[in-house]
């Protein structure tokens, strides 16, 4: 597990567009891991995700819209009569009220009563691990709360069964011009995942898909020792990983270092084979276009063999540690801490966790790291592939769940209403008003409460953008309007004055950090998003899972020189007779319908 203090500095590093937890993985696997408040959001506890653009809400009355799907009056303000709302949830151990408070009775609630005068009624809380079972429960029941969290399958559940309000005109008509802006930063493809036929069924719990862009981070200090080349390209790469192997980086002169980290779980989103598949243009776990336009699965293209191929040989020329397919994130990380590796791909946060247990000792920094993009095999750039292995997230999008309104609600324009306000709240610089829908007066962790929890979809890659700039210009004010880039500026000024603890910040913020990269991948349109993102078909809910497993195992295998080269091809025809055809029938029949 993390550390207290590097648990510290990844919710600063998730602050602002903030990461899914899971997609920040403070533990040893890619699950989801991360403490859940009452409202069963699955988001960190950072608030104020971007700076504040587009009109608030308007202070003024309004009477409850009727049920029926009925356009309301437009009115985005305060009702005249307060409302109740109920909402469902999940508890959360660490979440540690102030005296007298507790998930019914709230300092949270309280501002939202008070501002918008809705009553927020908790119809129930079970505790996380149940929390899914208890929504199916729900979903079987009818019984539905006007507000409810679901995922992508219960969603599709909930609309064919008629259950859940067509929110498209209450959208339209009540949410706020900052609303709809932050709701379509990243022009609409995951507000799009919550339509059906056309028709807005669901708010989408919304994150930046750009935050889970693969880097590659080598030590910048055995470059120049060994006199190698950046790996700007694979050519180079494959160079740089086969030098820090047999050219005894560490000066110890012994032949224990390995060329490139990995452990496990081959796809994760840190210490993983991910950005190297990537750089071979293959795209595993997702959908992708082939010559005719059809969708074919990633995970058995012909790139995807050429990679394992590669990475065979790097095995077998003791490149990889042979023991990775046997270990955690922790236990590989002991290999940078005992300088026996100097390279890994991973996402923007992996300077936050796991490298820093390794990097930063006794506040100092002790090896010299440097953030790259992606290399590629060709003279193609390499495209960073989005979402890949991240729990309920949709690949592709960054969505990570649904709020759902039940069609019996007396006052579906309340969802947007807390919307609203929730952007409205996390898009400025704290204030003591804003500060009460975020923390109580002993935790800092009451963001939890707020019954919707949207995050930004492009805080981080827009700050890459003028970050840099102002951390070499050592100016401020050149971020004086972004919380994002302000919170790592202040992060960076620590570091300057002596703070190694935050060299992650650092890392982050430089001039050819991760978010100037990641800006960069932007820019020139180097995101790569996985054409599939409806909710998982018959076949997938049947038998994904039990394919992918075989896939993980062969794969693992063929790397480790276990399974020939040869197996990949028999995979991909058991694949299809085992159901990967009538999946991708399936997703052809949801595409084809996309187009229409």
């Amino acid at each position: 597990m993390v550390s207290k203090k590097n648990a510290n500095k990844l919710a600063i590093f998730c602050m602002a567009s903030a990461l899914v937890l899971s997609a920040c993985s403070a533990s040893d696997d890619s699950g989801n891991n991360g403490s859940n408040g009452g409202n069963g959001s699955e988001a960190n506890g950072a608030n104020n995700q971007t700076a504040a653009n587009g009109a608030t809400n308007e202070a003024a009355s309004d009477a409850p819209a009727n049920a029926a799907n009925e356009a309301p009056a437009v009115n985005a303000g305060k009702y005249e009569t307060p409302i109740d709302f109920t909402i469902v949830g999940q508890s959360d151990p660490n979440l540690k009220f102030d005296e007298g408070q507790s998930y019914d009775k709230n300092s949270v609630y309280d501002a939202y009563g008070e501002e918008l005068g809705i009553n927020i009624k908790n119809k129930w809380i079970v505790d996380s691990k149940q929390y899914d079972d208890k929504v199916n429960l729900t979903v079987a029941s009818g019984d539905l709360p006007d507000l409810m969290k679901v995922n992508a399958t219960q969603l599709q559940q909930l609309v064919e069964n008629d259950l859940v309000y067509d929110l498209t005109d209450v959208y339209d008509q009540y949410a706020s011009e900052n609303t709809k802006k932050f709701m379509t930063a990243d022009g609409g493809a995951e507000l799009n995942t919550a339509k059906f036929d056309g028709k807005l069924m669901a708010i989408p719990v919304t994150d930046s898909p750009y935050n889970s862009a693969q880097f590659l981070f080598v030590r910048k200090d055995w470059l120049t020792k060994l006199n190698l080349p950046e790996p700007t390209t694979m050519d180079n790469l494959l160079q740089v990983i086969e030098g820090f192997t047999k050219n005894d980086p560490d000066g110890n002169g012994k032949n224990d270092s390995y060329g490139i980290i990995a452990q496990k779980e081959i796809y994760n989103q840190a210490f993983s084979f991910a950005g190297l598949f990537n750089g071979y243009h293959a795209y595993p776990g997702a959908w992708v276009k082939d010559a005719s336009g059809k969708l074919v699965y990633g995970s058995i293209q012909p790139e995807m063999k050429t990679a394992l191929q590669a990475l065979q040989e790097m095995y077998k020329a003791g490149e990889i540690d042979p023991e990775f397919f046997t270990k955690d994130h922790t236990k590989e990380n002991e290999l940078v801490a005992n300088n026996q590796a100097g390279l890994a791909f991973g996402q923007f946060w992996t300077t936050s966790w796991p490298l820093p247990s390794a990097v930063v000792k006794d506040n100092k920094v002790t090896q010299e790291w440097e953030v790259y993009p992606l290399p590629s095999v060709d003279d193609q750039p390499a495209m960073t592939q989005i979402g890949m292995n991240s729990g309920n997230i949709i690949v592709g999008t960054g969505v990570n769940g649904y709020y759902v309104v039940s069609k019996e609600s007396k006052n579906p324009e309340a969802a947007i209403k807390l919307l609203n306000k929730f952007i409205d709240v996390d898009t400025v610089f704290p204030t003591p008003e804003t500060e009460r829908f975020h923390k109580g007066k002993t935790s800092d962790a009451y963001w939890k409460l707020n019954p919707i929890i949207v995050m930004s979809q492009d805080a981080q890659a827009r700050a890459g953008g003028q970050l840099p700039k102002a951390v070499e210009a050592k100016d401020p004010s050149m971020v004086a309007d972004s919380v994002v880039g302000s919170a790592y500026y202040k992060d960076v000024e620590a570091y300057w004055g002596g703070n190694a603890g935050n060299w992650s910040s650092w890392m982050v913020a430089k001039p050819h950090g991760s978010l100037d990269i990641m800006n960069q991948y932007l820019t020139s349109n180097r995101f790569w998003f996985d054409s599939f993102t409806g909710a998982p078909t018959p076949t997938m809910v049947s038998k994904k899972s039990v394919l992918d497993q075989k896939e993980q195992e062969l794969y693992t295998k063929i790397i480790t020189g276990k399974a020939p080269i040869g197996d990949f091809d028999k995979f991909v025809g058991e694949w299809s007779s085992l159901g990967g055809e009538q999946m991708t029938q399936e997703v052809n029949d949801w595409y084809a319908k996309q187009a229409k």
